[in-house]
């Protein structure tokens, strides 16, 4: 009795057995084929992704004017592009409706895209500073009306600066793209002008304050003979005659000429006797009776 049991038993397990195995092999009779050409075509599709992604780098390189930040992305863009057209036609290899899943897949991509409006906006302003370069790391750059920052790196969502004094900046890259741009190290012609007043007493020779001033511009090699320099009176203030000192340098010289040239101008005027003034009222006392 215990023999019948026990052949009983191994009797479905080899029937078990042989199910699954003709399950199996109609599986891979029906589905070996499309699984196969589904493996083929995802290893060509990658190997396609990386060689057209890397074509496309390539010739975005090229163009020099074209921040390297850019072709990065570029690359990324046309690999991701390129798999997911390979993912949609292994779908339809095994019968799947693509067309639904399309429109699944746009509807999750409008919605990820309202949440992420704010990112989105960032990022499509970055992929516009890296295309058009209106400033470089290392240039000084004033955004809008607001403070003057030291460019580190841009970013694909945020520019890294710094302040002149050193603390670390994070600006965000619509900021930077929804306002105007003043590019301090990017000078017309490479030069950049700077003015100073100069004030002189009412007493003092006009003609000769302007001689030295004169003299001054034309024995600092920093000032640009052309365009040439513009000394002349500017206005007649309460306490000073004051006279404008225009001057124009190469954008490296900018801060250094101007800081020595405020030093040398009021020594220069003081040496022949030129009196710089300050402000100062004339009291008169009334006294009553």
């Amino acid at each position: 009795m215990g023999n019948n049991g026990t052949d009983a038993a191994a009797g479905d397990l080899t029937a078990m057995v042989t199910q699954f195995f003709e399950v199996l092999q109609n599986f891979v009779v029906a589905y070996g084929m499309r699984v196969l050409g589904a493996l083929v075509l995802i290893i060509v599709g990658y190997l396609t992704a990386k060689i057209v992604s890397g074509k496309m780098e390539k010739l975005v390189l090229r163009r020099q004017s074209i921040d390297p930040s850019v072709a990065a992305i570029v690359r990324r863009g046309t690999f991701v592009t390129v798999m997911l057209m390979v993912f949609i036609a292994v779908l339809e290899r095994f019968g799947v409706e693509t067309t639904s899943f399309i429109a699944v897949l746009g509807a999750a991509g409008l919605a990820i895209g309202l949440a992420l409006q704010g990112t989105l906006s960032n990022i499509a302003a970055g992929v516009m500073l890296l295309v058009l370069r209106p400033f470089r790391a290392g240039d000084a750059v004033q955004v809008g009306g607001g403070e003057v920052y030291i460019i580190d790196e841009i970013g694909l969502f945020v520019t890294r600066a710094h302040k002149p004094d050193c603390p670390r900046v994070m600006i965000p890259n619509a900021k930077i793209w929804g306002d105007t741009i003043t590019n301090f190290s990017n000078t017309f012609d490479g030069f950049r002008r700077f003015d100073i007043i100069f004030g002189i007493s009412y007493s003092d020779s006009i003609s000769d304050a302007l001689v030295v001033l004169e003299k001054l511009a034309a024995d600092d090699d920093r000032v640009l003979k052309d365009p040439p320099p513009f000394v002349k009176v500017d206005s007649l203030g309460d306490s000073s005659v004051n006279i404008l000192f225009r001057v124009h340098t190469k954008a490296a010289d900018w801060w250094d000429a101007k800081l020595d040239l405020t030093k040398n101008g009021k020594e220069a005027l003081e040496a022949a006797g030129k009196t710089i003034p300050f402000p100062q009222r004339d009291v008169h006392l009334i006294q009553s009776n």
